[in-house]
């Protein structure tokens, strides 16, 4: 609002009414502040007026002037083209109305209508002192509303806008482009030198991009790491040329950061004249050049590895969940034989999956069974065909356990409540574990697996070797079996490096007095040749494959 004055705009072909209007409101002060009068004779007049003029508190507008209803047109402009809500109008009676006073009070977006003989008469300073007092508090919530609006599409740390103004802004019609940008381990940075040096890093980041890319982008700041450019340009040959160059530009800059110089990187992920889910498919592509590591960048398309994933896993969520319904989760078994008496004695329990009389294996759902968190569903299944065999047999059943399953806050006593059900006492389960860098490092992990083997559990580190072997668990947790991941036993006979890696473990092991179990044995040399090292226990097709029934 202007500091200085009230602006009133009359609106009225009668000049006698302008000027007595200006000669009674002539030095009047309203709340400290004089009131200036606005002067129009016409509807064009007052659009070129408020055009000119954006704080206008009220408007006096005749109905008809040189038209009937040119003053009613003029109210629809006001609410309806500008969409100016906070303008006082109010209507002046006129002899020749083109509709009833009732209808325009009723249908017309006005605060007030008045007689020409009210304007005229000392009322008319009462009238303009309510109506300015109602568009102060207008006004008042209005700016209010903003500045919470701006809170909200607005990233505190860098004062970029945010995602919710992203979103906002990118729903439109046409094709869109844009270009994600995430810092490379920026969690080091707050870990290494404290969460306001990464705020500073975040502010000289976006100083940057603005700096750069202002001229042809949107810069946005749309959470923690993750800015935003909302291309403005729609030449697609220049925008991939220039997600290679902000890489670039990104890698080879030296930011100063509190008298600090640091190097960055980044990783994006872009889409280019796309139609709809622009950020959805934005993320797609960022996550997809995550995969390849550091300072990389994709641009999104169907065939993306991520979106066919995700594609694969939607499908998969849907049929796992009619499989749980129709009792379409099965158990396999597969038999794991001592090689020192050449007996069979445990047996692995595997999901299977039948689908349009057609059975899959974990490969083609288990990631489906994560993403959707059907994991513990599936877990209590398998450990209940388990007990159901143990209950007439007497080996011992191998029943594998994810990280998921064992942090679910129901896991233990789910666990007992089956061995309950079934009467099967727990020195006849082995839990399988997948090897994971989480479960050696999660404490709640640790104790719920000692829990376990406190309560007569066995405990197996499966597939131990693969993708993030730690030999620390062996001292960390209460371990009864080891498996050597069959990757290192299936070309053992030839491969110089699965023996050294299979010897280490089984010698390890061993000290550790813990047997050892030998998956993916598929020939008899294989056999053979892990019966010489001195492996404890075999597993694989060379001794029989997965089957709904044990071997007789």
């Amino acid at each position: 609002m202007s500091p200085k004055f009230w602006e009133i705009l009359l609106v009225d072909d009668n000049t006698k009414l302008h000027e007595l209007i200006k000669n009674n409101l002539n030095g009047i002060l309203i709340n400290k502040k004089k009131v200036k009068i606005l002067h129009a004779y016409n509807a064009a007049e007052a659009k070129e007026l408020i055009g000119k003029n954006s704080d206008i508190a009220i408007a006096f507008i005749d109905i008809a002037m040189q038209a009937p209803d040119a003053g009613l047109e003029l109210v629809n402009y006001i609410r309806n083209t500008l969409y100016n809500t906070s303008m006082r109008i109010i209507i002046i009676d006129s002899e020749s109305l083109p509709v009833p006073a009732s209808d325009i009070i009723e249908h017309y977006d006005i605060n007030d209508y008045k007689d020409q003989r009210c304007i005229e008469s000392q009322k008319l300073f009462t009238t303009i002192r309510t109506a300015i007092k109602q568009y102060q508090q207008f006004k008042d919530l209005k700016d209010k509303k903003d500045q919470i609006y701006k809170k909200m599409t607005t990233n505190e740390i860098t004062s970029l806008p945010n995602r919710m103004k992203l979103t906002e802004n990118i729903d439109t019609v046409g094709g869109k482009s844009l270009i994600l940008i995430n810092i490379d381990d920026f969690s080091l940075i707050n870990n290494y030198n404290g969460f306001e040096f990464g705020d500073d890093v975040l502010r000289v980041f976006a100083d940057f991009l603005v700096y750069n890319y202002a001229k042809f982008a949107e810069i946005y700041h749309l959470e923690a790491d993750i800015f935003a450019l909302f291309c403005l340009r729609t030449d697609t040959r220049t925008q991939e040329q220039s997600i290679s160059i902000i890489k670039e530009n990104i890698s080879h800059h030296e930011f100063s950061v509190n008298g600090i110089k640091i190097h960055l990187t980044a990783s994006l992920g872009a889409v280019l004249n796309e139609y709809g889910n622009v950020i959805q498919k934005a993320e797609f592509a960022l996550k997809e050049a995550r995969l390849y590591g550091k300072n990389n960048a994709r641009k999104y398309s169907d065939d993306l590895q991520i979106v066919r994933t995700i594609h694969s896993n939607s499908i998969w969520t849907g049929r796992i969940r009619k499989a749980i319904a129709h009792n379409k989760i099965l158990a396999y078994f597969q038999p794991i034989q001592n090689l020192k008496t050449g007996k069979i004695e445990k047996y692995e329990t595997l999901v299977r999956l039948e689908y349009d009389k057609k059975i899959y294996s974990p490969f083609h759902f288990l990631d489906a069974a994560l993403y959707s968190g059907q994991m513990f569903k599936i877990f209590k299944i398998m450990l209940s065909e388990a007990c159901k065999k143990a209950q007439t047999t007497s080996y011992i059943f191998g029943v594998n356990i994810s990280e998921y399953d064992l942090k679910h806050p129901k896991f233990v006593q789910t666990i007992h409540e089956i061995m309950k059900q079934y009467s099967v006492t727990p020195n006849r389960i082995v839990f399988e574990i997948l090897e994971n860098n989480s479960i050696a490092r999660n404490k709640n992990i640790q104790d719920v697996l000692n829990v376990l083997h406190e309560d007569g559990f066995k405990l197996a580190i499966d597939d131990f070797g693969a993708d993030c072997s730690n030999f620390a668990q062996l001292n960390n947790l209460p371990i009864n079996f080891i498996k050597i991941d069959g990757q290192f036993i299936k070309n053992i006979v030839k491969d110089r490096n699965s023996q050294i890696t299979a010897k280490t473990i089984l010698d390890y092991a061993h000290q550790k007095e813990i047997p050892v179990v030998a998956e993916f044995v598929c020939s008899k040399e294989v056999y053979d040749y892990v019966k010489e090292m001195g492996v404890d226990f075999v597993q694989g097709y060379e001794i029989a494959e997965p089957k709904p029934i044990l071997l007789d």
